[in-house]
């Protein structure tokens, strides 16, 4: 496959890789929580999305169906929505807390 069919997809892995890090940022402020992905536990936040970033471009490589990459999308999809959510979440509860 031309990689001219899998720019889409690779410009979407990457904003969405930048956005899991970011989320992750954000979701590791609060107090208390935990990192479930346990390469981040173990090399740290950086090396792991370096990694995870590797891998993505070994994935979009070497991918023969774009189906593959859209399901990449759709799993980082997934993974920036959920610490999204758990940060806004977050928010509102201590806003809460604060207000009253």
């Amino acid at each position: 496959m031309k990689l001219n069919r899998k720019f889409v997809p690779l410009v979407i892995l990457g904003l969405l890789q930048a956005g899991d890090l970011l989320s992750t940022r954000m979701v590791m402020k609060i107090p208390g929580a935990l990192e479930a992905n346990p390469l981040v536990r173990d090399l740290g936040l950086w090396q792991a999305k370096l990694l995870a970033l590797a891998v993505v471009i070994l994935l979009v490589w070497r991918s023969q169906t774009l189906g593959r990459l859209w399901a990449a999308c759709g799993v980082y999809a997934a993974v920036v929505l959920s610490n999204t959510l758990m940060f806004v979440n977050h928010t509102k509860v201590l806003a809460q807390r604060m207000g009253g």
